[in-house]
């Protein structure tokens, strides 16, 4: 009899220790964005290309003078690159508008859905679209 419960207390703790990881990285990712997205007009200040997931960062200046720090992410670098986005994407200086699916919590970061250059290249984070594919060739 002790050894049906210790066996079944085994499994039901490799169970847990397997399932929590799980939990605690995509838990909430499905309710932290708002479902209307915003734009924001600035300059790169930082590409970050990483698992487990890639982010922008862009100064905006508000009509006020005012500079919103914002953090963009987007999706792991394995699932960016069918949809023509590279390490070499962004540089520190570039003049971007982005959009992205804000925070619930009104702070400025927010889910990458779409960035226009000045030039007017777009980068879209749609999977396996091919949007921006040629924008590296020269």
């Amino acid at each position: 009899m002790k050894a049906k419960v210790m066996n079944v207390f085994v499994l039901a703790l490799g169970l847990l220790i397997v399932y929590a990881p799980v939990l605690a990285h995509h838990g909430t990712a499905a309710t932290t964005f708002e479902a209307k997205p915003v734009t924001a007009k600035g300059v790169v200040v930082d590409w970050l290309w990483s698992n487990p997931h890639c982010l922008l960062r862009v100064d905006e200046t508000t009509d006020s003078g005012e500079v919103k720090h914002w953090i963009a992410e987007t999706q792991a670098p394995a699932n960016m690159i069918d949809a023509g986005w590279s390490k070499i994407s962004f540089k520190p200086g570039d003049q971007v508008t982005i959009e992205l699916l804000p925070a619930k919590s009104g702070k400025p970061v927010g889910s990458l859905t779409k960035v226009t250059f000045a030039d007017g290249r777009v980068l879209s984070t749609a999977r396996g679209n091919g949007i921006g594919a040629d924008l590296y060739k020269k």
